[in-house]
């Protein structure tokens, strides 16, 4: 089915979206015995129900995490907030398969679908209604599901559930503010609710209309509903501000919403890789950009006014400048993510030089998931590195810090290994941080991003990585790179500080640092 953005399009679409409903082909077996069985089958899943009557709409495998939507979908008397990847299936899963299954089964009485307007929030109800109206499967197993000759409205209109003895059920669709008190349909209020689109990126940045939707669902939607209510609001999250970041975080005035949330990727790993395989996602991330695909693929909200580390402040440099620069301090920082809690997080190492002027290079960098080891492995090549434009080697670190967090015994041992092996140590250092992640990253790296202090390779596939890291700060999966960056740039600086004070200091890097050991 084509894709309707507006209930104008969807009006003058109808007769052909009726065409291709009515397409659909009958059961091969439409014995009285296999629709009972059919219907007994998807009485209790919308995967189920989905394939059988609605299969265009199901071209892959569902997820896992549709299968945790199944639960997620029966929750009662307190509303849910489900946060989802751009192509999820979510709008379809919660405004179109949902409520139909409910209706077929007779199982709500009043549902109330809403968006950021009344025509958008007709778009929902609109897609139910050709359902109802046309879907020959449904009709041949469960009935018509309106008189004969009853035209009804696409934003309000009332069901007669087929086989449960004229029993109705009433759909309205309304708009974000608009009063629902006193909303009933015959004795019966409100005792379901979906909420989708409920925001556009213009309106998310609005405080006033942050504050007022809020106000809305909690003080005059959630007390207008029945008992045993069912409500979800589907989302994806556009801003730190906006309104699912407000109810996911909670205020002074409201607790947090319960929340479930469903990224593209999880670990490194695709959530769907039926439909969103990891070269489908690589490709989607290349073509929109790490922000965006970080916003609508991994629900990391972009910081409104507040975000820390901005695209236009990464300033890049050109490999051949390295030609023409002579550093007075080279270091490297590992975050070595050894604790069992940070199987799944990147090790990451950072070399940087510092200039006599204080602007500092990123000279290389690796951020990687892999074993210890491996890390290991790559801190010597770091020691060891070439140029960038392939000239001669780079100025080696002085010395290479990692931070001990709790497993420098396992580093120990395995650089113990590999200094036999190589017949030469490198010169790291173990240090321990006392002040919290993302204090240290946002006080040490703030100021020289944003004042262009900081220059990257951006060419090079590493350095990417931490890039993107330093833009999804602080709310993205993954910190490690910035970590890194943060604990070599400090050094740098106390380098620096430290010349600046006149303590001794060498031309010959090996010189300098046996000179500054006893500063230390």
């Amino acid at each position: 089915m084509r894709i309707i953005k507006t209930l104008k399009q969807l009006e003058s679409a109808w007769n052909e979206l009726r065409e291709e409903i009515l397409s659909r082909p009958l059961f091969p077996d439409n014995s009285e015995k296999e629709k009972v069985e059919r219907k007994k089958r998807c009485e209790n899943s919308i995967a189920e129900f989905a394939r059988t009557y609605f299969p265009e709409y199901v071209p892959a495998e569902f997820s896992r995490f549709h299968g945790e939507w199944e639960k997620i979908r029966r929750i009662e008397n307190e509303p849910v907030l489900l946060e989802a990847f751009r192509g999820s299936g979510k709008s379809t899963f919660f405004t179109l398969l949902d409520p139909v299954h409910e209706i077929a089964y007779g199982k709500r009485n009043f549902m109330i679908f809403s968006s950021y307007n009344e025509e958008k929030s007709a778009l929902f109800t609109g897609r139910i209604l050709l359902e109802l109206f046309y879907n020959p499967r449904l009709k041949n197993d469960f009935g018509d599901f309106f008189p004969l000759g009853k035209r009804p409205g696409i934003k309000r209109f009332s069901v007669t559930v087929p086989g449960l003895g004229g029993k109705k059920a009433g759909v309205r669709a309304i708009s974000v503010g608009q009063d629902p008190r006193g909303f009933v349909h015959g004795p019966n209020r409100p005792d379901y609710v979906r909420m989708d689109d409920i925001q556009n990126r213009q309106r998310a940045r609005s405080g006033k209309f942050v504050r007022s939707t809020i106000d809305w669902i909690m003080q005059d939607l959630v007390p207008a509903l029945a008992e045993n209510y069912s409500a979800v609001i589907v989302a994806t999250p556009l801003n730190t501000r906006c309104v699912v970041s407000t109810l996911e975080k909670g205020t002074d005035e409201i607790n947090p919403v319960k929340t479930y949330k469903y990224p593209a990727e999880e670990r490194g790993k695709p959530t769907w890789k039926e439909a969103f395989p990891a070269s489908r996602l690589a490709r989607l991330k290349r073509t929109i950009g790490s922000a965006a695909y970080a916003q609508e693929y991994q629900l990391i909200p972009v910081a409104l006014g507040e975000r820390i580390f901005r695209d236009e402040c990464i300033r890049g440099y050109a490999p051949e400048e390295l030609a023409g620069v002579r550093f007075s301090c080279v270091l490297s920082w590992t975050d070595p993510s050894v604790k069992h809690e940070e199987k799944h997080c990147y090790k990451a190492t950072v070399c940087a030089g510092i200039t006599a002027e204080g602007v500092i290079y990123v000279l290389r960098a690796r951020i990687r998931k892999e074993s210890v080891a491996r890390m290991i492995d790559g801190m010597y090549q770091i020691y060891n590195m070439p140029s960038p434009d392939g000239g001669t080697r780079v100025q080696s670190p002085m010395y290479m810090y990692f931070e001990d967090n709790g497993g420098q015994a396992i580093l120990g041992e395995v650089l113990a290994a590999k200094r036999e092996m190589e017949g030469y140590s490198i010169p790291y250092r173990a240090e321990t941080n006392s002040i919290h992640k993302d204090t240290r990253i946002e006080g040490t790296l703030s100021a020289p991003v944003e004042n262009g202090v900081i220059r990257f390779l951006k060419t090079d596939p590493d350095q990417k990585e931490l890039i993107d890291q330093l833009l999804q700060f602080p709310d993205g999966e993954y910190k490690d790179g910035p970590d890194a960056l943060e604990g070599v740039v400090r050094k740098l600086l106390e380098y620096a500080r430290r010349r600046k004070a006149g303590l001794p200091k060498s031309g010959y890097p090996r010189e300098a640092a046996r000179l500054l050991e006893g500063y230390r």
